[in-house]
């Protein structure tokens, strides 16, 4: 994987900011719902301290305390319509089903009017005959108050009418009560009855008994004839806890049996903007699920404490707890009242809060820091890459530089890029440079070493020629004679090795002194062949031109014959006997290209790459000079240190050109090109 990929998963890192965040958003959410927890406990605390402290108020409370089986009266905030049937009572939450359990009445009030609701079981329901004199043999309602008591009948399902009821009897069927007023409708397994009356009739309690023809009187509270107390909430104690209401913030007070008695505030809805959205899904699974307990509702019936809230009233401190109320988290604290006189516990206050102004916070800090990581994560991700680039960029120059250091004809590069940046790219950049320096004067050592040899190696070597010279003027036996002749030719092959190593260096010497001038290639090459076909008429000869060109150059002429006459010496020693040398010039776009193909023995694919190097010669193997064709000779005491094509190369370099040597396409020969600029 290249290091820019690396660089950019390794940036993939910086995802793990939000992570981070929401952990912390989680704590801070902790934290900010203990500190509500405890702010809340503490304003129920106030509000305790405040009704303990004030007779009337807690007076208030007091009358509700230790009441036995009341029933609660809602506080409506609009009038209900009167049509026997429960749909209204559902609609605002006053039952728990559309039709209400028998036998057990629902009460509401609207300006001083006491409205019920009930469900009477009955069997073979009968009607009233208005031409009877007595209600025994129909169905009634038995309303006792402490106004009085009343009977209530109908004819046919719709209104009813009420008469008075005293000592079990009937006091007149004709004289009606109208302050009671009503609905009577069936239903499958009894009646229902909608009921309005003044609610002061029912300040000491109401009770419910139901007349069948049969079975008598039927009391509904399976307690007698007892009167049931009612709880009706106060507005005197709804307004005293308006003092201690706040923003979002809802107050209650309970009576010891759980039920309400006032209330004040209102809890903060959450906004739509604020229910939706992928932020809000983030912030939800940032403080990790809770699963809350639902809120206890007392819609149906008034009772805001029950099962283990009402472990509230055996607490001496407030009690705190979260309940989920739809889509919302709720916090409940709530703390006991208790009587002065005999310290017994007579009601509760309850605080209610929304979580919802924790949320707007912790949502627009979650908000803020999800800006922050995106930006911070975009950032690094980029800076990265593009670190990564720059990165990936230098190494790659270094090591295209490193690549192109040492070209395939095994020339080393002068100029080697050297970084001067202190990081460890840099470093090892110089440690290139320092290496192809040093072994750049290694290679002018070895290729100066021929001409120091050569000049270290003439004066002994003229000794023992010198010697060898006397020496014949001397008597010799046969056999010393013949030691005399080996060392004479072993003196002369070696007096040969120097002057090709002197030869070497003279031209690189000549190539330091050359002087360049402007040379038409046509006619310098046609003299040349015709130059070599006089000395070579061991072989043929064949120039290819086109003639449509005249391609010129700028260079040494004197260089570039000693170039092509190694060549075309190289080329003639492999070449068979009569074989065919062909000479080829043509130019290609801004290089004039000089070819010389010759038949004979193909090039070792693993020489191709060395053949302009110093010291390397393939004359080591068979070739055609070896036996020497009809009409020529080779001299055998000729030896070749292959200096040739090396001497070759060091003219192309001087002429910016390229110098190449492989096998012909057909396997034919073998084919040397030089490729110099064109003018």
């Amino acid at each position: 994987m290249r290091l820019r990929k690396q660089l950019m998963f390794l940036s993939l890192i910086t995802l793990a900011l939000p992570w981070v965040g929401c952990q912390y958003i989680h704590e801070m959410d902790a934290t900010l719902r203990q500190g509500q927890s405890n702010s809340l406990a503490a304003t129920a605390q106030a509000v305790v301290a405040r009704f303990a402290s004030d007779p009337a108020l807690r007076q208030g409370i007091e009358r509700y305390a230790h009441l036995q089986s009341p029933l609660y009266v809602h506080d409506l905030r609009e009038p209900l319509w009167h049509d026997g049937y429960s749909d209204d009572w559902f609609e605002r939450g006053l039952i728990d089903q559309q039709h209400s359990l028998p036998n057990q009445p629902k009460l509401a009030v609207w300006q001083d009017q006491l409205h019920i609701f009930l469900k009477v079981e009955a069997s073979s329901l009968q009607y009233f005959n208005p031409a009877s004199e007595t209600l025994n043999q129909s169905h009634h309602l038995l309303l006792f108050t402490n106004q009085g008591n009343y009977a209530l009948f109908a004819s046919a399902p719709g209104k009813f009418n009420a008469i008075q009821y005293i000592d079990n009897k009937i006091v007149n069927t004709k004289t009606l009560e109208h302050r009671i007023k009503g609905v009577w409708l069936e239903w499958a397994q009894g009646y229902q009855v909608e009921i309005s009356l003044p609610i002061s009739w029912a300040k000491e309690g109401i009770a419910f008994a139901s007349y069948e023809p049969e079975q008598g009187i039927q009391y509904l509270n399976n307690s007698g004839r007892i009167m049931q107390p009612i709880i009706v909430e106060s507005a005197t104690l709804a307004n005293e806890l308006k003092v201690f209401s706040s923003a979002h913030t809802q107050l209650h007070i309970v009576t010891d049996s759980g039920h309400l008695i006032a209330s004040s505030g209102q809890l903060k809805k959450r906004s739509k903007q604020q229910q939706h959205g992928f932020l809000e899904w983030l912030y939800a699974l940032a403080p990790g699920n809770r699963n809350y307990p639902q809120l206890p509702q007392h819609h149906s019936n008034g009772v805001m404490l029950d099962g283990s809230s009402m472990q509230v009233l055996t607490r001496k401190n407030a009690l705190s707890a979260w309940y989920q109320l739809d889509d919302q988290a709720i916090v409940r604290a709530a703390l006991p009242i208790r009587s002065k006189e005999n310290n017994t516990i007579i009601g509760a206050i309850i605080a209610e809060q929304s979580a919802s102004s924790l949320s707007d916070a912790t949502n627009n800090a979650l908000n803020r820091l999800l800006a922050y990581s995106f930006l911070a994560s975009t950032f690094a991700g980029v800076a990265l890459v593009l670190y990564a680039t720059w990165l990936s960029l230098r190494i790659r120059r270094l090591s295209e530089a490193a690549s192109d250091a040492i070209s395939d004809k095994g020339k080393i590069n002068e100029d080697f890029p050297i970084s001067k940046n202190g990081d460890e790219i840099g470093d090892l950049s110089r440690s290139y440079a320092n290496l192809l320096s040093r072994l750049r004067e290694y290679t002018d050592y070895l290729r100066t070493l021929s001409n120091t040899l050569s000049h270290e190696l003439r004066t002994p070597l003229a000794i023992v020629l010198s010697s060898l010279d006397n020496l014949e003027h001397e008597a010799l036996g046969e056999q010393a004679q013949t030691y005399a002749e080996r060392a004479r030719a072993g003196a002369s092959r070696l007096s040969h090795i120097l002057n090709a190593m002197s030869a070497a260096s003279r031209v690189e010497q000549a190539i330091d002194a050359a002087e360049v001038e402007t040379i038409d290639c046509t006619p310098f090459i046609n003299f040349l062949v015709q130059a070599y076909q006089d000395a070579y008429p061991q072989v043929h000869f064949k120039l290819v031109t086109q003639p449509a060109q005249q391609p010129k150059i700028t260079g040494s002429a004197e260089l570039l014959v000693q170039a092509f006459d190694k060549l075309i010496d190289n080329a003639a020693d492999f070449c068979p006997a009569n074989g065919l040398i062909e000479i080829g010039l043509k130019q290609e776009k801004n290089r004039v290209i000089f070819s010389f193909r010759n038949e004979g023995p193909l090039l070792p694919e693993n020489m191709q790459g060395r053949l302009f190097d110093s010291m390397v010669s393939l004359r080591d193997k068979a070739s055609p000079k070896d036996t020497p064709a009809q009409g020529t000779s080779t001299p055998k005491d000729k030896h070749h240190l292959g200096l040739g094509l090396y001497i070759v190369r060091l003219i192309s370099d001087f002429h910016q050109g390229e110098v190449d040597g492989f096998n012909a396409p057909d396997d034919s020969g073998v084919i040397f090109e030089i490729r110099l600029p064109a003018l």
